[in-house]
Formats: structure tokens, C-alpha cells, sequence
């Protein structure tokens, strides 16, 4: 739970021409030095993208699942999957995570 407490803010604005998607990152150890690039935004396909905050290993595993579960869905129907369908299945994934621990 401490985690989310040093996760940076992220931030999505929905404009009549586009989407902006921002994503802070802190640097929570003195050590590390400050880079240019930022994990926390994912390309998930050709035209959606996710922010996340919180621990990044996790939102690898995830965002990588869903990259899987779009391109299979491609392969079988030959467009896009509908993003509110990808959402619904990062959910389940999620509260599978949740139930069986991961495993």
C-alpha cells in the first residue's frame, strides 16, 4: 500500500480534437538518476494508449496481457478490439489477481 502513496499523478483530458494523456514521475530514491523516458505510459495498440500508477512491475504483467487480448482479437475479427471491451477485461484480470493471489 505504500506504493501508491510515492506514485506520481496521472492525468487524462478528453478535447473535441484529441486525447491528452499525462503521466508525473517522482523519483522517490536520491541514488537514481532522472531519465527522459517515462514507464508509465503504455502504447496497449495502434491507437490506445494507458497511464499507470502505482508499482510498474505489475503494470508490465498487465499491459502486456492486454496487448495479447488486443492483437488475438484482431486476429479473429480483423478490427480493432472496442477499448470499453479491453477495460472490462483488465478488470477481470485484475480481480482474478485479486481472489487467487496472482497464481
Amino acid at each position: 500500500m505504500e506504493a501508491i502513496g510515492h506514485a506520481g499523478t496521472c492525468l487524462g483530458i478528453l478535447a473535441n480534437d484529441g486525447v491528452l494523456l499525462a503521466a508525473e514521475r517522482r523519483n522517490t530514491n536520491k541514488l537514481l538518476d532522472e531519465v527522459s523516458y517515462s514507464e508509465k505510459i503504455y502504447k496497449l495498440y495502434d491507437d490506445m494508449v494507458c497511464s499507470v500508477a502505482g508499482i510498474t512491475s505489475d503494470a508490465n504483467v498487465l499491459t502486456n496481457e492486454l496487448r495479447l487480448i488486443a492483437q488475438r482479437y484482431y486476429l479473429q475479427y480483423q478490427e480493432p478490439i472496442p477499448c470499453e471491451q479491453l477495460v472490462s477485461t483488465l478488470c477481470d484480470l485484475k480481480q482474478a489477481y485479486t481472489q487467487f493471489g496472482g497464481k
